[in-house]
């Protein structure tokens, strides 16, 4: 999922007001050492890249969005007033899951296309 990030929307939509943050999670055998290697799939300065070792960030969307199976490949929208602000995850204003299918969930299938879309629909929506 993140190369096809990196490839079909940070490629693609050159606009400076996208932003993109990749959460790096130990699951399915991840460990912190995987993280150079990995962080190369996204090599767009307007990304940035973080590994959750302890789980803080995750175990809370796990929470807010009650998944069942693994948090990974989970793709949140947000907009640009969104702030997180103490413990409360903010809410996103799209969700596609890599996994919903597999797992049951309630999210969309990831549809790449449909994301970039999502993304390109979000920054036109702003010039309004």
């Amino acid at each position: 999922g993140a190369s096809e990030v990196q490839k079909k929307i940070l490629a693609k939509q050159p606009d400076p007001r996208l932003h993109v943050f990749v959460v790096w999670v130990p699951r399915n055998g991840a460990r912190e050492e995987h993280v150079g290697r990995v962080a190369g799939l996204v090599t767009d300065p307007r990304a940035r890249q973080y590994w959750d070792a302890p789980g803080g960030v995750i175990d809370r969307y796990d929470r807010m969005l009650r998944l069942t199976g693994p948090c990974a490949g989970i793709f949140l929208l947000y907009g640009p007033d969104t702030r997180w602000e103490g413990d409360r995850v903010p809410e996103a204003v799209w969700v596609e899951d890599a996994h919903a299918r597999e797992f049951k969930r309630p999210w969309p299938q990831l549809d790449i296309g449909r994301l970039a879309d999502s993304v390109a629909a979000s920054l036109r929506s702003l010039e309004r």
